[in-house]
């Protein structure tokens, strides 16, 4: 890891992550073997333990809080536009790092000249790495000397695409995306907040207005979005006749999304 010190920057995004941001710091502070890269984490106005915890851990975080919920990618500029290396590694806070699985991803981004590089979020028996159309946004590497000519998150998708969009816009540029399989960084998924049923709605809602951002910048047509929209249409139906409330409330804040948009 000390090789990597000066070459690279973590960024976490955080947005209530009191519940899982402990054990994503320790995870890297207990496998490491030398000093910890510089590490921030970004927080989205957070109002539960998350300032407390950073602190509590500040001889390797530190905190960048924005005044409002700005978005995960908007907050993932934030922390690149903050890192002064040339590899930034931006990161969900539900997932467990660890020295060598860093060093592994980082090796296979530099030997391959790739600009965006994403490890498997669970132990794969496969172990190739693959050109790859996308990544999933939990975890992402980032050689900045190549994508800074293509820019970063596109900051209209609040929440989910985001992930998609930019790995699109790097391989239109002729860059290379990379899915190394062979590096194993595990995932929790859906971990970083806690689900009420408040901010379940609010993240369908953003599901299907970024459905829509996304087909529209990149040109999937309208018949894509409308049949998106009988999609969810269909299934609130069948959900209101079959007592599926949670299913109902998905579908109806999806098509609120998408209605938000056209």
């Amino acid at each position: 890891m000390q090789d990597l010190l000066n070459e690279l920057t973590l960024v976490t995004i955080t947005y209530n992550s009191a519940e899982v941001l402990p054990a994503h710091i320790a995870s890297l502070r207990n496998s490491a073997s030398a000093a910890l890269p510089r590490w921030i984490v970004v927080d989205n106005a957070s109002t539960d333990a998350t300032d407390a915890i950073v602190e509590a851990n500040s001889d390797c975080v530190e905190m960048l809080k924005s005044s409002k919920n700005v978005g995960f990618g908007s907050a993932c500029n934030l922390g690149i536009q903050a890192s002064n290396t040339r590899y930034v590694m931006v990161l969900n806070p539900d997932t467990e790092l660890s020295e060598s699985a860093i060093d592994q991803l980082l090796t296979e981004l530099k030997n391959r000249c790739a600009a965006i590089a994403g490890p498997a979020l669970e132990p794969e028996k496969d172990q190739s790495v693959i050109s790859a159309p996308w990544l999933v946004g939990a975890v992402l590497l980032f050689d900045t000397q190549l994508m800074n000519p293509v820019g970063y998150f596109d900051e209209q998708f609040f929440l989910y695409e985001e992930d998609k969009d930019i790995c699109k816009c790097a391989n239109d540029a002729g860059l290379k995306v990379i899915h190394c399989r062979n590096v194993s960084i595990p995932h929790v998924g859906g971990g970083s907040t806690l689900r009420t049923k408040t901010v379940n709605q609010f993240i369908h809602f953003h599901k299907g207005r970024s459905y829509v951002l996304y087909a529209r910048k990149h040109g999937l047509g309208e018949k894509h979005i409308q049949a998106y929209l009988k999609k969810n249409a269909k299934r609130r139906l069948i959900a209101l006749f079959t007592f599926g409330g949670r299913r109902y409330r998905r579908a109806q804040a999806k098509i609120a999304g998408v209605k938000s948009v056209i």
